[in-house]
């Protein structure tokens, strides 16, 4: 055990960039090591729930943390980790993403898939004509943006049942409305985080109600 009470420490490298983003910690607050958080999940109230294990970075270390006591604050989660009792024990924490191993993931219905398996697929029209790569997916409030990366630009499709009739990790077929394609995405492209928790608000590809057909389902953790 660590001096501040954590679980051992995972292997560094490819185990924390293969983990899935859950939230972030924005700062200290109060005097007891209580942290508040901007959630980056669709289960605030499991991943940020009283005994729930995550993983951040102090320094160059990757540690375990378990919550042992949550709260909402302002609207946003409000939690404190077993053996981080100050503010001081805390600060080592920084400003650390908070992630969950990939395996903590709950299993979803045949056709219905996380977010973060849509990047890197590759996407065409329904006419065959090929648009791009899948470089991720950002929320947008609703049901979420794809990120496409064609040629130099950078060209954003919504994560729509009327423009993704198939929708697949495998391949992604877009009927995007006249012009849509030719719009690039303004300003400094930003780093992709391919993993994130979120799961979306309906299927792509089938209407509501029916079960996933050909054109499968999504879902941001």
């Amino acid at each position: 055990m660590g001096d501040h009470g954590e679980a051992p420490g995972v292997a560094q490298g490819s185990a924390w960039e293969d983990m899935i983003l859950v939230g972030r910690i924005t700062r200290p607050h109060g005097l007891r090591g209580e942290v508040l958080l901007q959630s980056e999940t669709d289960f605030p109230e499991l991943r940020f729930a009283e005994g729930a294990t995550l993983h951040a970075r102090r320094g160059s270390e990757v540690v375990t943390v378990e919550i042992d006591r949550s709260r909402s604050h302002a609207g946003r989660p409000l939690v404190g980790f077993r053996g981080y009792d100050t503010i001081e024990a805390v600060e080592a924490l920084g400003r650390s993403e908070l992630r969950i191993p990939e395996a903590a993931l709950a299993p979803l219905p045949e056709g219905e898939y996380y977010w973060y398996q849509y990047v890197g697929a590759p996407v065409r029209t329904e006419a065959g004509d090929e648009v791009g790569q899948v470089i991720r997916v950002e929320p947008t409030g609703g049901s979420g943006m794809l990120v496409v990366q064609r040629g130099a630009e950078e060209v954003q499709v919504p994560l729509t049942p009327a423009m993704c009739p198939v929708l697949r990790p495998d391949l992604i077929v877009v009927r995007p409305p006249e012009g849509l394609l030719d719009l690039n995405t303004p300003g400094p492209k930003r780093r992709a985080h391919r993993h994130r928790d979120h799961l979306s608000r309906h299927g792509a590809g089938r209407p509501a109600g029916r079960r996933p057909g050909a054109g499968g389902g999504q879902r941001p953790d």
